[in-house]
């Protein structure tokens, strides 16, 4: 990537957010975080309907928020406010639904978000929105390279494939394999990190040693 501050590329979506009328950045926003908030939601058993109000009031508190954002470090990353807005979120959603009876699952819920996250629900959340973002960098690099050295790049950095096998399987030199790889690697962490500089190479070594 050219001389530009790693810093202000990670923030480059959440600036464009800034803009309400900025419809592809709103919509980038959405395939990366609703698939993250609601999978959060699915894992505590909230009902589908109940999950899709408190995904939008999120929705609506981040279009809020980011109408003045100015990035601070010292505040913390995005995806901790998002996590917080969440859960606080499920919280009032559920003390305005107090006239229904609520599930036991729910009820769990409610006594949960009362409380301190446990450092096992925060790393539960950073786990899930690295592998979003992952699969989201991902789908959306795919169609710029060809099948064969998309193949050539899945085999070996995901999958874990020998670089000698998938080259034979390929009928491709090693070196020819190496290069095919850097090119996708190289994609595929410049998108993910216009996003966030986060543990997406760790990740994707996880779920190459899962095959």
């Amino acid at each position: 990537m050219p001389d530009e501050d790693p810093l202000l590329t990670r923030q480059t979506l959440l600036i464009r957010l800034r803009d309400s009328a900025d419809d592809e950045s709103w919509a980038e926003f959405a395939e990366i975080y609703t698939p993250l908030m609601y999978g959060y939601c699915q894992k505590r058993e909230l009902r589908r309907e109940d999950s899709a109000d408190i995904v939008q009031e999120v929705m609506r508190s981040v279009s809020l928020a980011l109408k003045g954002f100015q990035y601070d470090p010292e505040k913390g990353k995005f995806k901790g406010w998002l996590f917080t807005s969440l859960r606080n979120a499920i919280g009032n959603h559920f003390r305005k639904q107090s006239k229904r009876p609520i599930t036991a699952a729910e009820t769990r819920m409610v006594e949960m978000i009362e409380n301190t996250p446990d450092p096992r629900e925060t790393d539960d959340w950073e786990r899930d929105y690295q592998r979003q973002l992952l699969a989201w960098a991902i789908e959306k690099i795919k169609p710029e390279f060809s099948e064969r050295i998309w193949i050539a790049f899945e085999e070996t950095a995901i999958k874990g494939r020998t670089v000698d096998e998938v080259a034979a399987k390929l009928d491709m030199t090693a070196g020819a394999l190496a290069v095919a790889k850097h090119r996708v690697t190289k994609r595929l962490k410049e998108k993910a990190e216009s996003i966030d500089a986060g543990r997406w190479e760790e990740e994707m070594i996880a779920r190459a040693q899962k095959v």
